[in-house]
């Protein structure tokens, strides 16, 4: 089988997030399967990417533009010299860069597969939300994305919240379409080793952003170390919150380090570090860093947001809170640091579960059935 994938940024671009690691990954299984996979990856000017894969790897413009996402353009003409060149069987999007791909794939008879890590998706479409002008070029990239959904053949969800998002946005008529696909996590994570008992260091790794409950977490700590003034929060990423983030915690006088991106290796050395990952997200579709958190046997304290009480049952396999929820997440992370035994208990179960559930290889098997009926239905 011929199949192109595509994601704005790359996997190995300096703000990448879940979704990039996961096309990456699926290329990869897909690739390992034996079919011919090409993906379309973007990246900016000034970027000096060496990328290696056992796939194709094409490379557009990336327009680092806030109100709309320009990228639709670069994917959508490359998409169409690919499809013409390669004749593929599939182009499988991810977001609003896949916003022209039904044109392509009406023109070359090809199906079209689009996989959704939308937080949020319009109920109505562009020209109806031009009723509504401010609130629509403020979400215009949604309603790009929207675009993309309600084109495709056949729609992969990565979890339960994100299957319902995708019908409240797209309607009833959209949920025959709908296919849970449990994506992967690379198996490195499961290799970590842990072992430091009297380990103070709670870690969080993904964007600092808002929507990621950053201010909560700030806030939390601020009662943590008023309990234990020992305790250190690592924070890995960049966002164009960080400053506010910076000011704020000098305003508080925290213990708080800011860590900047690191690799997956760097992050899994400061994983087998720590005592304990906090993930105060205010709404997540599926949660890749999770995922790889209970992958890695790490304690986890996170909030009941989006898809993530599908990845930990709370007092099972770590500590749930209400999102936004300052208090309960200062009282979950110091429950957790000061009940090693139980938390680690949790964390290992956590752990078991993680290696029935998130593998790459399976999530690609799955991947091609979905593409198979789209397929037949074209």
């Amino acid at each position: 089988m011929k199949i192109c994938l595509s994601v704005n940024s790359s996997p190995w671009s300096r703000f990448k997030g879940g979704g990039q690691i996961a096309v990456h990954l699926l290329a990869t299984a897909l690739s390992k399967l034996g079919h011919e996979v090409h993906v379309i990856y973007s990246k900016q000017p000034t970027e000096k990417i060496e990328a290696s894969a056992n796939y194709n790897i094409h490379w557009v413009r990336h327009f680092n533009v806030a109100t709309i996402n320009l990228n639709i353009f670069s994917f959508g003409l490359k998409a169409w010299q690919l499809a013409r060149k390669h004749k593929f069987d599939i182009f499988h999007g991810n977001a609003e860069e896949a916003c022209f791909f039904h044109l392509v794939c009406s023109n070359e008879s090809t199906a079209q597969i689009f996989t959704s890590h939308a937080p949020f998706i319009p109920r109505t479409g562009i020209f109806r939300a031009l009723l509504s002008p401010v609130f629509f070029l403020k979400n215009i990239n949604f309603y790009l994305l929207r675009k993309a959904a309600e084109n495709a053949d056949r729609l992969i969800a990565f979890s339960e919240f994100s299957r319902k998002l995708i019908v409240n946005g797209l309607g009833s008529s959209s949920f025959d379409r709908i296919q849970m696909v449990s994506p992967g996590i690379d198996p490195s994570w499961f290799k970590i080793v842990r072992g430091f008992d009297n380990c103070k260091e709670i870690l969080f790794w993904g964007r600092l952003e808002d929507e990621k409950g950053i201010p909560e977490l700030l806030s939390a700590m601020k009662l943590v170390q008023e309990q234990r003034e020992d305790t250190q929060l690592n924070l890995i990423g960049e966002g164009n919150r960080e400053t506010v983030y910076r000011n704020r915690v000098k305003e508080l006088g925290l213990n708080v380090n800011f860590l900047g991106w690191k690799s997956a290796l760097e992050i899994q050395e400061l994983v087998g570090k720590s005592a304990l990952g906090v993930f105060p997200s205010r709404i997540e579709s599926f949660g890749l860093a999770v995922a790889e958190a209970q992958a890695a046997s790490l304690p986890i304290v996170c909030t009941a947001a989006g898809a993530l009480p599908e990845i930990v049952e709370n007092e099972v396999t770590g500590r749930v809170v209400s999102p936004q929820s300052p208090s309960e997440l200062a009282e979950a992370i110091v429950n957790s640091l000061e009940n090693k035994t139980r938390s680690d208990e949790m964390a290992k179960l956590g752990k078991e579960r993680a290696k029935k559930r998130f593998s790459w290889e399976i999530a690609a098997k799955n991947t091609i059935e979905i593409y198979k009926e789209a397929i037949l239905k074209r």
